[in-house]
């Protein structure tokens, strides 16, 4: 199983990360911190990420001064918030990308199958398939064709690029 990472996206630390594997991180400016972000905006102690039972992490705002949030989403101190892959995390002015893709793959394995015989589909023909987009609103779009203008230019800057990558090699050869 892939470990979460804290990517951090803003200007000072940009592209710094911190892989996450313990239980509790404590995120703030003070040293002390599990992860240091060297920001005024940052409060001391800023929020904290711990990890739950499923093996995802939550968020929580320690009270800090300039706020967390979560995908633009003001946390409230003292409420946890599950962290899901490609959450923008922002902390003060610090903006930072959960990236738990091992996560996002076990959420997504599941399968739904929907028994097509089941289900009351109904009949279209061809004819009304091919109306059926400018019924809906649709834009019917031509048939492209071979443009025989653009194709002979093409063939005649084809031909001189022969005739001169031609040329260099001779010229080459005979200064030898």
């Amino acid at each position: 199983m892939g470990t979460p990472k804290l990517f951090i996206l803003s200007d000072q630390m940009r592209g710094a990360s911190f892989s996450l594997n313990m239980e509790k991180y404590t995120v703030g400016r003070a040293d002390d911190c599990d992860v240091c972000i060297s920001d005024p905006t940052v409060s001391g102690h800023h929020c904290t990420l711990v990890k739950l039972d499923d093996e995802s992490y939550a968020i929580e705002d320690l009270g800090s001064t300039n706020g967390s949030k979560v995908n633009d989403q003001r946390l409230v101190k003292g409420e946890a918030v599950k962290l899901s892959n490609g959450d923008i995390i922002q902390i003060g002015s610090v903006e930072i990308l959960f990236d738990d893709i091992e996560g996002a793959r076990e959420e997504s394995r599941t399968v739904s199958v929907i028994d097509l015989d089941d289900i009351d589909t109904g009949e279209i023909n061809k004819t009304t398939m091919k109306n059926l987009g400018n019924k809906l609103g649709g834009k019917r779009t031509p048939v492209l064709r071979p443009n025989q203008k653009h194709g002979k230019i093409l063939n005649v800057i084809l031909a001189l690029l022969g005739v001169a990558v031609l040329v260099v090699i001779g010229l080459v050869l005979f200064k030898k």
